[in-house]
Formats: structure tokens, C-alpha cells, sequence
């Protein structure tokens, strides 16, 4: 290895929720679904209450009910986008009344509601997603291989860590293997690798593959009183929130610490100076990659953060257009869902004939990551 992820990646990968569902995590549609059965695992919390009495007042749906996991649930950004809304709005809810007493889903139960809901997406996949995730561990030793793991780059729109943990099992197995780098400083790293005791240290850019999380990460604790970033290497600590919220204090200052979680809605709020500086550095890279590679990634409409981002590295930049490959069939794929997919790429970007669609699953791209070159797989 001679340089590492220096300057301008050539290619850009991006991992979307069908990347993650390969190691065994739920999509959207099924998260509702996974939380009524892992509930009746857990021990009995607040929060779990909390979100019965929602589910019975806003949908009339029972998820104590021993039938529950065969109701149709709505999906997240369904959920989250009425909270958001209305929190926006400064609007709120009636709730039951009991006897003369009138109550409302106020501001703060919007606000409640809304984390009890972030915290059961961070929940349901620390225990979906146990395993080592074995393709994306595969599709980095294939790249690291073909020589192509230094010029190429990770774009995740998933909370887990799944790729990370894959990153930092490549560096374990190779002693002159790569750093992790965020793109952001997180407050409890060192500067070198010298000490014995540090759990993470600041990535060299001469040997670092970057991992851009443009919807944050379930290993990464905010701290709202000193704004300080703290990563936990190999660990979803944000589902400590829920049991042990000792366990989440702030280093600096000592506060309660926070997720940084941008849930599947039309309105997401990226105000976080972290996941600022994550998106401006995501624009930069995409404005100079030769190949942008969309892996498990439907290209939904409710992505327009994801859309306005590409449209503008897309028409910002001075260099030739990017080659576009879809990597998303999966099985149980209808024609008609890749008709719609296929169709939401090609009127998206303007150079059509620069975008392939593939028929390569996340599992064999991850097998074989030279075949999107191959015309024979595209459709």
C-alpha cells in the first residue's frame, strides 16, 4: 500500500437500507413488525408503555395483543413525519380523558414520543444485527485485493454499524491495514496510535478509508450542553439511552448524552453541526467521483435531502459526469418494483446513458466487485 484515501475518491458507495437487510436487518416496513416481537423479550420499561398508549391513541392498534406481529402497521416515516409536523407547527393531540380531566399529546410528549421511537429503531437492530455482517466484510477484502479500497469511498444512509465494524476488522487483520475516518472529529480520540489504552485514534489521511454516515450513527453520543462527539468504537452505545442512561454521560461535562438518529421522514432536521460538516464533505466527494455505486438503495421519494445533495454535486461540478451503477435486486423483486426503481434513477440524473442498472444483488457485488463493469449484468 502505497497511499491511502487522500484527496478525491474515484469511486463512491452507497449503502442503503437493502446493504444492511442482507446481514439480516429489517427494512423500513417491517420495523413496527420486529419491535412487537423483540418487546415481549425485554423487561418491562417506561417506554415500552409509553408507546402502547401511542399506538392504541393515534392508530388503534393493540402491539401487547399475542396477534399483534400480523397487524398492518404503518411505516415509520408515516409515524415520525405526523410527530415532526406537528412539532413544527407547535400543534398538538387530544388525548383520552379520564373522568373530568382532559389531557393533550403536548410539545413534550410529541418530543418523548419521538425518542421512545428513535430509540426503538436503535433497539430493534442491535438485535437484528448480531452477527459480523460477512458481506460487507467481504466486499472490503475483495476491494483491499483488487487494489481499489484506496481510491473508494462509503456513503451510509444506515444507523448501524455494520460497515464499520467490517472497516476495523480489516485493519485487525491486516498490520498495515486501514484507518476509519468519519470525517469528523469525535472529542475522545488521541491524536496517535501509541497508547496502549486509546480506543480510537485520529485517522491518518495516508492510510484512511473514509465512511461518510449522512443519518448518523448508533455508536456516536452528542452531548446537547458542550456539543462535544463521542465515538464507541465496536458499540451501539445509543441503545444504553433506553437501560443505562449512566453509561451515555458526556466525558466533558457530564450531561446526558443524545443520539444523532435522522429518522425516514420528508422532514428531516439537519441541524447538527456534526452531520453538517458530513453532508458539505459528502458534496465535495461526489463532485469528483468518476463512479457513484447505489447498493440496497430503492431511491425513495421521501430522500430529498439524499436527491438535493447528488442534484447538486451533480450539476456543480467541473469535471466529467460519474458513471452510475444500481446494485439492488434482492429476492421476491416484482418487474414492476424494478420498473418504478430503473425509472426513478434515469429521469433523475441527466446523463442517461452514463447510468447502468444492474442485476447484481449486495451479495454478489460483495463477492465479485469488478463485475459492475461487466455489460453483460446491466438491464
Amino acid at each position: 500500500m502505497t497511499t491511502g484515501n487522500v484527496g478525491h475518491a474515484k469511486t463512491v458507495i452507497f449503502l442503503g437500507a437493502g446493504a444492511s437487510a442482507a446481514e439480516g436487518a429489517p427494512v423500513q416496513g417491517k420495523l413496527f413488525h420486529e419491535y412487537v416481537l423483540f418487546e415481549r423479550r425485554a423487561l418491562s420499561h417506561e417506554i415500552n408503555h409509553h408507546l402502547v398508549k401511542f399506538f392504541r391513541h393515534f392508530f388503534g392498534l393493540d402491539i401487547l395483543d399475542p396477534h399483534a406481529e400480523t397487524y398492518s402497521f404503518p411505516t415509520f416515516e408515516e409515524v415520525l413525519g405526523i410527530l415532526e409536523l406537528a412539532d413544527s407547527q407547535e400543534e398538538y393531540f387530544r388525548s383520552p380523558s379520564t373522568g373530568l380531566e382532559r389531557r393533550h399529546w403536548d410539545a413534550a410528549q410529541i418530543k418523548r414520543t419521538r425518542r421512545a421511537l428513535i430509540l426503538l429503531i436503535a433497539e430493534v437492530l442491535d438485535w437484528k444485527l448480531r452477527d459480523e455482517g460477512s458481506h460487507h466484510r467481504r466486499l472490503l477484502q475483495n476491494l483491499n485485493h483488487l487494489g481499489k479500497l484506496e481510491r473508494t469511498l462509503f456513503l451510509s444512509l444506515n444507523y448501524d454499524i455494520v460497515i464499520d465494524n467490517a472497516l476495523l476488522d480489516l485493519r485487525e487483520e491486516d498490520n498495515t491495514g486501514w484507518d476509519l475516518d468519519y470525517g469528523v472529529n469525535f472529542t475522545n480520540v488521541v491524536m496517535t496510535s501509541d497508547r496502549l489504552d486509546a480506543q480510537w485514534h485520529q485517522p491518518d489521511p495516508e492510510r484512511s478509508v473514509l465512511l461518510l454516515k449522512l443519518h448518523g450513527s448508533l455508536n456516536w453520543l452528542y452531548c446537547p450542553t458542550c456539543r462535544a462527539l463521542t465515538l464507541t468504537p465496536k458499540e451501539k452505545r445509543v441503545c444504553s439511552l433506553k437501560w443505562r442512561p449512566g453509561d451515555c454521560c458526556c466525558h466533558q461535562c457530564y450531561a446526558v448524552s443524545v443520539p444523532i438518529i435522522i429518522p425516514p421522514t420528508f422532514f428531516k432536521a439537519m441541524s447538527n453541526f456534526y452531520l453538517q460538516q458530513i453532508w458539505k464533505r459528502a458534496e465535495e466527494e461526489l463532485k469528483q467521483a468518476e463512479r457513484i455505486v447505489f447498493c440496497g438503495y430503492s431511491f425513495p421519494d421521501a430522500d430529498m435531502h439524499v436527491k438535493y445533495l447528488l442534484k447538486r454535486a451533480e450539476v456543480n461540478r467541473t469535471g466529467s459526469p460519474p458513471d452510475v451503477f444500481i446494485v439492488n435486486e434482492h429476492e421476491g423483486k416484482t418487474d414492476e418494483q424494478r420498473r418504478m426503481e430503473k425509472d426513478r434513477y434515469l429521469r433523475f440524473f441527466r446523463q442517461k446513458d452514463r447510468v447502468h442498472w444492474t442485476d447484481l444483488s449486495f451479495q454478489g457485488f460483495a463477492a465479485e466487485p469488478q463485475l459492475i463493469e461487466d455489460q453483460a449484468r446491466w438491464q
